[in-house]
């Protein structure tokens, strides 16, 4: 007897990007806008697509930021969307590096408004821009996996001090003191 395989795929990238979204932002009143969630979604996206954009091997991102300002608006919207993909969806990448969430957000804020600077008509990349670290946090929250080694993250945090995993610190019941940072309690 003959077996046939259904390798049929339900749905398209941005439609599996579109659900995650939909699912993470259940229980918050604050929407970001169809634009921006439209943006997110395509830019996810495409980010899976073309893995190679935020890897390794790629150009420091400040150093990227520097040279675009000086190639436009396409390129300082690249940086901005690898700063958004770092910060948001693979910020662990950063663990073992001289830099944080903080930095490449602020490299990704300071992209954004500078495309939006440079046209004003283009208002989602001021939106993106001003609300970037609340778009690193829903990112992080749709697609990454809850930590449940706590000294793990208490590790991370005391590196990164990451928003995302002083929350998941604080609900797991662990008091955090920065100034004490070195005292688990």
């Amino acid at each position: 007897m003959k077996r046939e395989i259904d390798l049929s795929i339900e749905g398209t990238l941005e439609s599996f990007f579109f659900t995650q979204l939909e699912q993470a932002r259940e229980g918050q009143p604050d929407r970001l806008g169809v634009d921006i969630e439209a943006y997110l979604v395509h830019m996810l996206a495409a980010h899976a697509r073309r893995t190679n954009v935020a890897g390794r091997t790629s150009e420091a991102l400040a150093t990227q930021f520097m040279s675009a300002r000086e190639r436009g608006a396409q390129a300082l919207r690249a940086v901005g969307d690898r700063a958004l993909y770092i910060a948001g969806v693979v910020p662990r990448s950063l663990d073992r590096t001289p830099v944080n969430v903080a930095y490449v957000s602020g490299i990704g804020e300071a992209a954004y408004r500078e495309v939006h600077v440079r046209s004003a008509r283009l208002q989602v990349f001021e939106r993106l821009a001003d609300r970037f670290r609340e778009i690193v946090e829903l990112l992080g929250k749709m697609l990454a996996p809850d930590d449940t080694d706590l000294l793990s993250l208490y590790e991370r945090w005391r590196k990164s001090s990451d928003p995302r995993d002083t929350r998941r610190l604080l609900a797991a019941g662990v008091l955090l003191d920065p100034a004490t940072a070195d005292i688990l309690q």
